[in-house]
């Protein structure tokens, strides 16, 4: 499931984001990337309607999992933010808060 592979993605980061190896900015900002794209895959499945039984399209009624994931998208896209610019504490900052809105 998407949801869980996003947190298990946004814990990795925090785990490295808690050590102070300098080299791993570039591996941050790769698994950051990797973590936005599946909450945008997540947010605009619950913005599309579904098609059931052949129907005509009805919209979800409730997918509290995208719900998550749109409340996190403000902390993940500043955690991106101090990645590239090479700010731990606001990375780390902003990457819990993502994983507390999930």
């Amino acid at each position: 499931m998407v949801y869980d592979s996003t947190k298990v993605l946004l814990r990795s980061i925090i785990q490295s984001l808690e050590t102070a190896d300098e080299a791993e900015w570039d591996d941050r900002l790769e698994l950051s990337n990797e973590c936005a794209y599946e909450m945008a895959q997540m947010a605009r499945r619950s913005s599309q309607p579904c098609r059931e039984n052949g129907a005509g399209a009805q919209w979800p009624a409730d997918i509290p999992d995208s719900r998550k994931a749109i409340q996190a998208v403000p902390h993940v896209k500043a955690m991106m933010t101090a990645i590239r610019h090479r700010d731990q504490a606001t990375a780390l900052e902003s990457a819990k808060a993502a994983l507390a809105a999930m």
